[in-house]
Formats: structure tokens, C-alpha cells, sequence
């Protein structure tokens, strides 16, 4: 029976994801989905969720210790690192999730062995410090677009393949995915991150004047966050005005779709001590601690 794989569709976590899964599981049905989107029908078959919460593509929601709750489909494997969803998830649902780990890092990991006919209940997999420590064995593209998702941000790319990315959208990502005597991919995503930091100065100063025309501070949740409306952003977007002088917590983006507030939360870098996710689970949604998010019909600090 086929294999579906239903992937998260709005970054590069989760289109690495599905790239992962098409070289592992070339016959899959590749479904992407995004927060807001119609839930999905259960498929029939084997199933991986990749860089989602389990639940809420399939239209129910788990509560965390409510081991009544909804069972999750058979034949599933499940494949997330978002600490709101880990938490609220039975921890019995099979595959592999750690917090601060990107989807795309764990998925090649755990794919490859299954590529290699290792079973899940077999497996050994890397622990949380085999990938901080970068001792695991995976492409670099993988790994760039991992630890920016995560914002582990060291200075030695993982921003700048970002752009590279954004600047060449007709790439086929497959021939970022080989490592080792296939060398290819990594050169290319060499080439994608110096391309990336010339885009990104040029984004730079265009955030920066964003920032100083646009920015406000706003109290919500007890914390003071230095906001901008826009529908496109990032913790990056605010990099002018993120520093503690401005007197700000943390991070906001937010912006009205037609029918209701899409909003995201982002760490300052002062204040990486939060943990933001809460605030977002409050409000129904979900994420890092770091970088996450919620939708609303109404928000307290807008009349």
C-alpha cells in the first residue's frame, strides 16, 4: 500500500522534509499542509507526519496527560521537534522527536535507517548533543536549513543559505540531499551561501530603515515585545532595533488575513531565557520556544 508523507509547507524545514522523504520514499504521496488549512482525511496505509503537530492536520486535538484522548492512525510515524506539540502528544506515538532539533535533521536520520532496513523498534538514533556537537553524518544543506529553523544561528551560514535559497527558487533541492563521495550537494549549498550574504546585506538595510519608520512596542502577556505588522518576517527583521536599549522582551509580527490575526512570536537575543511557546499555546497555537506562533479573531492590545 502506498506511503503518504504529509509535510509542514511553509518553510524550508518542512520542503526538506518532503525532499528527504521523495529521495527515500520515491513512490510517497506528498502532502503539504499549513496552520489554517482544511483538515485532512486519515489515508489508508503507511503514514509519516513530518515538521507537524500530529494532531491537527487531522482535525482533532491531543491535551497534554489526557491519555483517553484521540489514538493516533496505525501505521504512523510521527517526526517533529516543536516542544508545544511534544509535550501535548502521547509519547507512544512512534517515530522521533527531540526539542531543538529540526524536523529535516531528524528525518534524515531516521529515514536513512529505514532506507538501510533498520526497523524503528531497532534503531539507534543521535541524541540531542550528537547534533549540537554536528558529530552526525547528513548533507550540509540539511543541516544549514535545520539549525536556522532552530535558530542556532553560529555565524558560519545557516542564515545566508536561506537567501541563497530564496534567490534561487528553481533549484531542485534534490541535489542538495548526497554526502560523503557525493560531494555535489554540498558544494552547491557552499555556492547558495556566499550567493545568500549578498542578498542578505541588501535585506539588511531594507529592515533596517523597516524597523526604525515602523516598529512599536507592545505589552502583551506581561512581556513588552518590539512589534511590526507585516505578513513576512522574522526574528532577522527586527535586528536593528533588537537590542535591550530599546526596552523590549521579545519579538512580535503580526497582521490581519481577512478574518483574523496571524501573529509571531520570536526571541530578542537579551532574552533567550523565555519561553514563548507558552503564550502561543495559550492562544491555540504552538511552536518553539523561540519562534512560534497563533492565530486569533481578536487581539487585546489592538481597540
Amino acid at each position: 500500500m502506498k506511503t503518504t508523507v504529509i509535510y509542514h509547507s511553509a518553510d524550508y524545514d518542512g520542503i526538506f522534509c518532503r525532499e528527504i522523504a521523495r529521495k527515500f520514499i520515491p513512490d510517497a504521496n506528498l502532502i503539504g499542509w499549513h496552520f489554517g488549512d482544511k483538515p485532512l482525511k486519515i489515508p489508508d496505509g503507511p503514514i509519516y507526519v513530518l515538521d507537524l503537530p500530529l494532531d491537527e492536520p487531522f482535525g482533532f486535538k491531543y491535551k497534554a496527560g489526557d491519555k483517553n484522548g484521540p489514538q493516533h492512525p496505525p501505521g504512523l510515524v510521527w517526526i517533529d521537534h516543536h516542544k508545544s506539540s511534544i509535550e501535548s502528544h502521547p509519547k507512544s506515538i512512534p517515530g522521533y522527536r527531540i526539542d531543538g532539533v529540526a524536523a529535516c535533521r531528524l528525518a534524515w536520520q531516521y529515514l536513512i535507517r529505514v532506507f538501510n532496513g533498520q526497523k524503528d523498534g531497532k534503531m539507534v538514533l543521535p541524541e540531542k548533543e550528537d547534533y549540537l556537537a554536528r558529530h552526525v553524518s547528513e548533507p550540509l544543506a540539511v543541516r544549514l536549513a535545520g539549525e536556522y529553523d532552530v535558530w542556532d544561528h553560529r555565524g558560519d551560514g545557516d542564515v545566508e543559505f536561506q537567501f541563497g535559497l530564496d534567490a534561487n527558487s528553481s533549484l531542485h533541492l534534490q541535489t542538495l540531499l548526497t554526502q560523503d563521495a557525493e560531494i555535489e550537494g554540498d558544494v552547491i549549498a557552499g555556492h547558495l551561501v556566499d550567493e545568500g550574504g549578498a542578498a542578505m546585506r541588501c535585506y539588511a538595510k531594507r529592515d533596517a530603515d523597516t524597523m526604525r519608520s515602523r516598529s512599536f512596542i507592545v505589552e502583551f502577556e506581561g512581556l513588552k515585545f518590539l512589534a511590526i505588522t507585516t505578513a513576512r518576517c522574522n526574528s532577522l527583521t527586527f535586528t536593528a532595533k533588537d537590542i535591550r536599549e530599546t526596552g523590549h522582551d521579545a519579538l512580535m509580527g503580526f497582521y490581519y488575513n481577512g478574518s483574523k490575526w496571524i501573529v509571531s512570536l520570536y526571541h530578542a537575543k537579551h532574552r533567550t531565557d523565555l519561553d514563548l511557546s507558552k503564550i502561543a499555546v495559550k492562544f491555540g497555537g504552538g511552536g518553539d520556544r523561540g519562534a512560534c506562533g497563533f492565530q486569533a479573531e481578536k487581539l487585546a492590545f489592538i481597540p
